[in-house]
């Protein structure tokens, strides 16, 4: 009966050991794949497609890109696995492409090829033992431009927030600069007639007002403005109005023809800023009737008035009356 106990703990101590010798076995087996696993990768002859992101250099002073030039090139290398592994699991290197070495076509089109730019690819690389096979895309073509500068008038954007009916703005706004350098792609420049100011809004009006506007950019890739605010002046008045008797003028009557015209004149109510009040006069206002009219209406016994246009400073007018009747006779 004593002899069991120690049987077994025998035969525990057996197994503990072919287990062990079983790890072992694995471990060795393991080592071995790993080693035969460098081994391969460390010889040459293998063939892997490797990504590699772009940057440019040497992009001369005054050229910019009007479209976005690729980003990566996809290489067929030919070297080592072990070297091939690292590229496609750990590559944290950027190729460069050298812009100051570009081919032109006949259209004048700038262009990178790899054949042409092979030997600094792999110097990139940094190993003698891997060689490019094939690069794509093997042709970039690029869209570059110069830059150029003009001058665009600005435009004062604004709105009124005030009593139109008793307030005017007088005169245009008053910007600190009429124009402003522009500095793009020509492409561009040809497209820019005017530099606007985003809104400004006026709520009071003043005798003189100062604000600042801030230029509203257009969205084109490389445009620089030579301000990015400027200040505008307002001016304003109040308005007024007017009243005035002004003859009216008989126009393309035949000298066979006399025509009296009742009454001989009308009378224009015009507003204005109260400052240019002043500055209005009957000889600054034409009105006429057209003979022509009776011709072509003969059993009326009216002829519409009409007005050229008013001194720049009048606002707006009405006439009263704006017909008057007419009586034919012979001079």
């Amino acid at each position: 009966m004593k002899k069991e106990p120690q049987n077994r703990l025998l035969k525990s101590i057996t197994t503990f050991f072919n287990k062990g010798q079983n790890r072992i076995r694995i471990a060795f087996v393991g080592l071995s794949l790993l080693l035969w696993f460098f081994i391969k990768l460390s010889k040459p002859g293998y063939v892997s497609t490797v990504y590699f992101d772009i940057d440019y250099s040497n992009l001369p002073t005054g050229l910019v890109f009007t479209e976005e030039p690729p980003q990566h090139l996809q290489i067929k290398l030919q070297g080592s696995g072990y070297n091939l592994l690292k590229y496609s699991w750990f590559n944290l290197k950027d190729l460069d492409i050298d812009l100051n070495s570009l081919d032109y076509n006949r259209q004048g089109a700038s262009y990178w090829t790899s054949e042409k730019a092979k030997d600094y690819l792999e110097a990139q690389i940094n190993n003698e033992n891997t060689r490019i096979l094939e690069v794509y895309p093997d042709t970039i073509f690029f869209q570059i431009s110069k830059l150029s500068t003009k001058s665009i008038p600005v435009e004062v954007v604004y709105n009124s927030d005030f009593d139109s009916t008793a307030y005017t703005l007088y005169g245009r706004p008053q910007a600190q600069f009429d124009s402003l350098v522009v500095e793009a792609p020509a492409e561009v420049l040809a497209q820019l007639e005017v530099i606007k100011t985003k809104p400004i809004q006026i709520s009071d009006p003043e005798d003189s007002l100062w604000v600042k506007a801030i230029i509203d950019k257009p969205q084109f890739a490389h445009l620089k403005i030579s301000q990015k605010e400027i200040e505008v002046k307002f001016e304003f008045s109040p308005l007024t109005e007017g009243r005035i008797q002004v003859p009216i003028n008989l126009v393309n009557v035949p000298d066979s023809i006399k025509v009296d015209l009742f009454p001989s004149q009308t009378e224009i109510l015009f507003r204005c800023a109260l400052r240019d009040y002043k500055e209005i006069s009957v000889e600054k206002f034409s009105v006429y009737a057209d003979y022509e009219e009776i011709k072509g209406r003969p059993d009326s016994r009216f002829l519409s008035i009409k007005a050229e246009s008013p001194p720049s400073q009048v606002l707006s007018m009405q006439m009263q009356p704006k017909r008057v009747e007419y009586l034919l006779s012979k001079p």
